[in-house]
């Protein structure tokens, strides 16, 4: 196999919010905008850093790494029209009865009353 990476890799690696201290220092400083199933935390920063966090009380492995997939292929789909800074996306309980498109919007909701896209930064 080549070096090259695959058109549709993730990569992320490095977009990763990466140590437990700065998800620490993120919750600590940033904002919040919570939704219905989810909590947006924001803190500006000069690049895209984001992270998960989806509770033991959310359900089993499977149901936290399902929900953890829709969240990070929605953010993947969503990244290039965001503003840089540091994002966590919390799950809530609720998340779990959640389809994947009502997560989507829960996503884009909670993104926009953050004025986090970058078309809504022009006046």
């Amino acid at each position: 196999m080549t070096g090259t990476a695959h058109p549709f890799r993730l990569s992320r690696r490095q977009y990763s919010l990466g140590k437990n201290r700065n998800y620490q220092y993120v919750y600590r400083k940033g904002k919040s905008f919570p939704s219905r199933h989810m909590v947006l935390i924001y803190l500006p920063y000069r690049e895209i850093r984001v992270g998960y966090s989806v509770s033991s009380k959310v359900g089993n492995a499977v149901v936290r790494n399902r929900i953890r997939r829709y969240l990070r292929e929605d953010f993947r789909l969503l990244r290039p029209g965001l503003k840089p800074g540091r994002y966590i996306f919390a799950a809530r309980t609720s998340a779990k009865e959640a389809a994947h498109g009502v997560l989507t919007g829960d996503m884009r909701q909670a993104l926009k009353r953050a004025k986090l896209f970058e078309a809504e930064q022009k006046p």
